[in-house]
């Protein structure tokens, strides 16, 4: 990944952007363009994004979005120091219960909380009338919103800020506190800015996916009322009669207001110190014993609020017969696990969404290996564009994107179309998925010194052989970790698999909503735990098998 632009590697930049502007630019535009002129024989829906009524909604999507950001942060920054500084590091088992609500449909954790806090609920049954009738009302609010979702999306800010303070060396606190510097100056003068270049970074994300999230708002939005943008968007294209024009106008305000999110990002992040690399030696503060257990009770009220309370709810409501009644053993049943299994759209929807997941976070990977070793040092502009293409997916909510590829693909100019196939759900799922394989794969690059591949040049290996030799294995990590994140993600995305799959196709988040939908409640939750269930076996087997390999490495 040298600095030097030869005409083989020009091509391949070249031949990059013409993906990215086919994958990326194009359904964005798709939707811009729309939007001010109007869907085929539909007129402009511009001038009703200033209706009162859609600037109410507006503001709600902002505040939810902005109270997300703060409960997020709440979870993940007291997590990250303990993971990252304290003797919680060894708990190794935190990775694997932290990547649980990555795997979890969003609507299926929505619903889990309002089945635990309902009237009647096992909120009421374990605390009592008075505190299950207070649970039942912070969480049927937009503060319960927020706070459902926070729970979903920290391990992003989460995983951004544990590697941030990973990267701080001990060197730099100690050097402080030889010139006297108290902990207060430590955490201003050091800590602080080093943390808000990589803390803005999660927060936007957190923000962006908030401002786009799908399944809490039409689930617990829908029964309390409380309206955002998505949920505009999904009945303008889901509900008679569709209405794409008012779809794209309402996609355009969620684009600018991811824009506006990334450049505020950018400005705050534009002093940011962070170096990223290897450290030889992280900081390890020692905890007193009131310190560890202070730690244990916050670790342990961050998994029962995104883990532990969810998936009770879920399991109880797979195997209750009678909702209205207490969980005794005579009020249990495995039955509705038996039915999910012998459904045949069932079996499709976990095997596909499976294999669907995985295809897409190789895509995602590959063109994400291709950006970076092709971009990287290189200052030319079709670099730079494409580097800033490849990351865009993150400046918008995904149901823009996906607005724009049912916009764009379904021209009628076209002479052909992906519209309606697999096709188009592996190219959908790539472009959401890019940005996740990116960082991580950048993060790698970013730990390899240039004189690694000045020393292949100069020993006369040619280009094919030190991407095959060199490249690869040293942005392996990088590349394993993106890949694994987009599987997660992939299996549980319902934005996409909603919208823009064929009818015939069934997936599983698209699956178990519709079981909802249908009443079919114990069916739904049944298939939540069969699919994260096959999802958390799957990571701990990679985890045990990672593990195993660095044990035979040392």
């Amino acid at each position: 990944m040298s600095s030097t632009t030869t005409p083989q590697r020009r091509l391949g930049i070249y031949g990059v952007l013409l993906i990215l502007l086919v994958l990326v630019a194009a359904p964005l535009a798709s939707v811009l363009v729309n939007a001010a002129v109007g869907y085929h024989d539909e007129p402009s829906a511009l001038g009703s994004i200033i209706q009162p009524g859609m600037l109410h909604i507006l503001g709600n999507t902002v505040l939810l979005s902005v109270l997300v950001v703060a409960f997020a942060t709440l979870m993940a920054a007291p997590l990250a120091f303990l993971r990252s500084w304290t003797r919680f590091s060894r708990a190794n088992w935190i990775e694997i219960v932290i990547m649980i609500p990555f795997m979890t449909p969003p609507f299926a954790a929505a619903m889990a909380w309002m089945d635990f806090t309902r009237r009647g609920g096992v909120a009421e049954m374990l605390l009592g009338h008075g505190a299950g009738k207070l649970a039942h009302d912070a969480i049927y609010s937009v503060w319960g919103m927020a706070f459902i979702m926070a729970a979903e999306l920290f391990p992003f800010l989460y995983l951004i800020l544990r590697t941030c303070l990973n990267s701080i060396p001990a060197s730099t606190l100690e050097m402080a506190q030889i010139a006297g510097a108290s902990r207060w100056q430590q955490a201003v003068r050091i800590i602080a800015p080093n943390v808000v270049g990589p803390y803005s970074l999660g927060a936007l994300i957190i923000f962006i996916k908030a401002a786009g999230e799908f399944g809490t708002p039409v689930t617990l939005g829908n029964a309390i009322g409380y309206k955002v943008l998505v949920s505009s968007i999904y009945e303008d294209v889901t509900i008679d009669p569709l209405d794409f024009s008012s779809a794209a106008a309402s996609s355009s305000v969620l684009f600018a207001i991811g824009v506006a999110a990334w450049a505020f990002q950018q400005w705050i992040s534009r002093r940011d110190l962070s170096g990223g690399g290897r450290v030889s030696r992280p900081v390890h503060i020692r905890l007193g014993s009131v310190g560890t257990v202070f730690g244990a009770v916050v670790t342990a009220t961050i998994f029962m609020a995104a883990v532990v309370i969810p998936y009770l709810s879920i399991t109880l409501a797979a195997m209750t017969i009678l909702r209205s009644a207490p969980p005794t053993p005579n009020n249990l049943t495995f039955d509705y696990f038996s039915i999910v299994v012998q459904m045949p759209t069932a079996q499709e929807a976990l095997v596909r969404s499976i294999g669907l997941g995985a295809l897409g976070a190789t895509t995602a990977v590959a063109l994400g290996v291709l950006v970076t070793v092709l971009t990287r040092r290189q200052s030319t502009i079709a670099a730079k564009f494409s580097d800033f293409l490849a990351i865009a997916p993150d400046t918008v909510p995904g149901i823009v994107l996906a607005i724009g590829f049912i916009l764009l693909w379904n021209s009628p100019w076209l002479p052909w179309s992906p519209y309606g196939t697999m096709g188009m759900l592996v190219m959908a799922f790539t472009v959401l998925f890019l940005p996740m394989a990116i960082q991580n794969i950048k993060a790698s690059a970013e730990s390899v010194s240039p004189t690694v591949y000045e020393a292949a040049a100069i020993s006369g290996s040619s280009t094919l052989h030190t991407f095959g030799r060199i490249t690869l294995p040293l942005l392996a990590p990088g590349i394993f970790a993106g890949w694994l994140l987009a599987f997660f993600v992939g299996i549980r995305e319902l934005v996409m698999s909603s919208l823009i799959r064929p009818s015939q196709v069934n997936l599983l988040a698209p699956w178990i909503m519709n079981q909802f939908d249908q009443g079919h409640r114990a069916e739904a939750m049944a298939m939540t735990l069969i699919g994260v269930g096959t999802s958390t076996v799957v990571l701990v087997a990679i985890t045990w098998w990672q593990n195993r390999k660095a044990a035979h490495a040392r």
